[in-house]
C-alpha cells in the first residue's frame, strides 16, 4: 500500500535558491509542496537541483528532485537510516563521492521511453515534472527567494526537520521518508 495518494499542490512562493557550484553551473532549492498520504493531508519540503544538462540526457536548466547531498565520500551514512538504506541500494556500488546529489532512487527503470529520465516511474511522474518545468520557469523569471545559506548541510537538514509544520501531523522527516519509500517501493 503505498504511503502517498498523491502530490496536490507546490508553493510557488515558498522557492528558495542558491548556486552550488560553478563549474559546471548548478543551482539548488527547496519548494514546499501539498501531499495526501494515508494519515492526511501534510505540508512536505522537497529538495531539487538545476540540471547543467551536462550527463545521463538531463535538460539542460531543468530541475530535477533529490533526497539530499553527499557530505563525504563513501558508504551513505549522513543522512537518516532509512535514506542511507535506500541511497545504498539504488547507487552502483552503494557509495558516492562528496557533493554527489542524491537522485539515485528517482532515475527507476522507465517502460515509457517518451518520459524523461529523473523523475522517477512512480504515480509520481507526472507532478515531480510538473515541479521541475515551473522551477525552470520561476527561476529563470526571477522568481524566488535567494537563500545565502543554502548549501549541502542545510539542505540535507531541511528536508530531515524534526520540525512539525503548521498543519502538520508528523515531522519533515517522517514525511520526507514515506515518500521516498513510496518512490523506492516502485524503483525497479
Amino acid at each position: 500500500m503505498a504511503n502517498v495518494n498523491q502530490i496536490l499542490e507546490m508553493d510557488k512562493d515558498s522557492f528558495r535558491v542558491n548556486q552550488y557550484s560553478k563549474r559546471p553551473f548548478r543551482a539548488i532549492g527547496l519548494i514546499n509542496v501539498k501531499m495526501k498520504f494515508n494519515y492526511g493531508i501534510e505540508n512536505v519540503t522537497l529538495a531539487y537541483y538545476r540540471s547543467s544538462g551536462t550527463n545521463d540526457g538531463k535538460v539542460k536548466g531543468l530541475w530535477y528532485p533529490i533526497v539530499g547531498i553527499k557530505l563525504k565520500e563513501g558508504e551513505f551514512n549522513e543522512f537518516t537510516d532509512y535514506i542511507n538504506y535506500i541511497l545504498s541500494n539504488t547507487t552502483l556500488d552503494g557509495t558516492a563521492i562528496k557533493g554527489w546529489l542524491c537522485k539515485s532512487v528517482f532515475f527507476g527503470e522507465l517502460g515509457d521511453k517518451s518520459k524523461n529520465p529523473g523523475f522517477s516511474n512512480t504515480k509520481h511522474y507526472d507532478f515531480l515534472l510538473d515541479i521541475g518545468e515551473t522551477l525552470k520557469y520561476l527561476y529563470e523569471n526571477g522568481k524566488y527567494n535567494k537563500m545565502k545559506n543554502l548549501d549541502s548541510n542545510k539542505l540535507n537538514e531541511s528536508i530531515s526537520s524534526l520540525e512539525i509544520y503548521e498543519g502538520n501531523k508528523h515531522t519533515q522527516r517522517e514525511n520526507f521518508e514515506k515518500f521516498v519509500q513510496d518512490i523506492y517501493n516502485q524503483f525497479k
